[in-house]
């Protein structure tokens, strides 16, 4: 059985090489290793080419693909877009592709960013530059070494530990001398924007997030909050330290003590480069209260 599923595997691969070019490329392990699959026209099911449940990488050509986790285009199933991913695990579909076909594009592909890294502050020693996600430094020879950054294009979200895990930040376009309490401790690193991939159909608005930032002006170490709720920012090792605020989409309430104590004031989307005084270097807790505005009015900081 392994010998016939073998042979036809290898002879739908080379009746794809002789016809079109390979739109997405299956891999059996993370980082594109292993044994390989191509694919340029609908696939119903990989149990008939030897190839069910072992994608664990993939690589898109041209066009947007939908892929799913079931025979037939079921189950749970992602839309992906041209580009590199190193890992289905993001998507919970790791060893569990089982169909692939090319879908109608829901939104024209954002370019990829581009990150360069530093191992000393300033922009000096040796760099190396990142157009992908990189799940664990070691892989690249730069693990706890990075000390400053350029970032050329996209949002990047920097790790302490691998799998991006740990403390992390995030830095958009623009120049770093000084990757602040992380210089020396990043170990993985991911684009966060940018990323030309569509789940479940056509995209609706984007998801509520804010991002604090340590200085004035979205300078110095920046924290992501995406998620509805964040008692405590001692659990981020991110208290009393946001002096601005970038509220991309949603209306946000932050407050001096943990759990929306002391003192609170309602953001909406916005730039704030530098806080109210009873808020700058104060901040311990935030929650999202709305995806859009709740009230009759909008607030007026004064200002800020």
């Amino acid at each position: 059985m392994k010998t016939w599923l073998s042979m036809l595997m290898a002879a739908t691969c080379v009746g794809f090489a002789a016809g079109a070019a390979a739109e997405v490329i299956f891999y059996e392990h993370d980082d594109f290793r292993g044994q390989s699959f191509s694919v340029d026209r609908p696939i119903t099911d990989f149990f008939n080419y030897g190839f069910n449940d072992r994608a664990s990488s993939a690589s898109v050509r041209s066009g947007t693909w939908q892929i799913c986790s079931d025979a037939n285009f079921r189950g749970q199933c992602v839309t992906l877009g041209p580009g590199d991913y190193p890992s289905m695990r993001q998507y919970g579909l790791n060893d569990k592709v089982s169909s692939a076909r090319m879908v109608d594009a829901v939104a024209a592909p954002a370019p990829r960013g581009r990150i360069v890294l530093f191992d000393n502050m300033g922009f000096n020693g040796r760099a190396v530059t990142l157009d992908q996600d990189v799940i664990n430094f070691d892989q690249i020879g730069f693990n706890d070494r990075a000390a400053s950054a350029v970032v050329e294009g996209g949002t990047w979200q920097l790790c302490e530990h691998e799998q991006f895990r740990g403390s992390c930040m995030t830095i958009e376009p623009g120049r770093y001398p000084n990757l602040g309490d992380l210089a020396g401790r990043i170990s993985s690193a991911r684009l966060v924007a940018n990323r030309p991939i569509v789940q479940g159909g056509p995209p609706g608005p984007p998801a509520a997030r804010a991002i604090l930032y340590g200085q004035r002006g979205f300078a110095g170490r920046a924290l992501v909050v995406d998620r509805p709720v964040v008692r405590n920012l001692q659990d981020y090792n991110f208290n009393d330290r946001a002096s601005s605020l970038r509220v991309e989409s949603g209306y946000w309430m932050f407050c001096s003590d943990a759990n929306f104590e002391g003192e609170c004031r309602t953001f909406g989307p916005g730039d704030y480069p530098s806080l109210p005084p009873d808020l700058s270097e104060r901040i311990s807790s935030g929650r999202r209260i709305s995806n859009s505005y709740p009230y009759r009015e909008r607030p007026n900081w004064g200002g800020y």
